[in-house]
């Protein structure tokens, strides 16, 4: 018995590292006020993500300053990040292409961290203007937190929710034929 738990123990690290971040998520995206000459500026932001492996894809809308529940986002990109091999987070997602929308937005990189809080899963972080390094010493152009309000994606993200599901299915076969 004590061996079990000695290999459950070496091998949790390895449980707890394979967190999918798959669905979609809400919250802020904040401003810094050194970027905006001294007055900070909270936004909705809305991502939709779907994690193949290590690859992450997805869509992030942003919203109206002062956004109403009605309101629809000003633009939304196409994004994508890839988690390391040792260690999933933090990783960076970055802007791909422009999707649709009235505005733009000059963000390119969200540097993501995942944590759980009281049964609630966030996505947090800084985001800066410009392609920045995880070690790099630049002041952000701001913060952000996101939590998951479902793990469902809209069919926006039809094609990666598919392959997605077809790899799980392969994934999941292979352990039935090698047992």
């Amino acid at each position: 018995m004590k061996n079990v738990w000695l290999v459950l123990f070496f091998l949790a690290p390895l449980f707890l590292s394979a967190q999918d971040i798959t669905g979609t998520w809400e919250g802020e995206l904040i401003k810094d006020g050194g970027a905006t000459e001294g007055i900070q500026r909270t936004f909705k932001i809305k991502w939709e993500i779907v994690q193949v492996e290590k690859e992450v894809y997805g869509i992030v809308y942003f919203y109206p300053q002062d956004t109403k529940p009605n309101d629809k986002p000003n633009s939304w990109y196409t994004w994508y990040g890839k988690q390391g091999k040792s260690n999933p987070f933090p990783f960076q997602f970055i802007q791909g292409r422009y999707i649709d929308g009235f505005g733009t937005s000059s963000t390119y990189q969200f540097n993501v961290k995942f944590e759980r809080k009281d049964s609630t899963d966030l996505l947090t972080g800084t985001w800066y203007y410009q392609l920045e390094s995880l070690n790099s010493r630049e002041r952000p152009a701001g913060f952000y937190s996101v939590k998951r309000i479902s793990k469902l994606v809209s069919d926006q993200l039809w094609l990666k929710r598919k392959e997605k599901e077809i790899i799980e299915k392969i994934e999941s076969r292979n352990k039935t034929y090698s047992r």
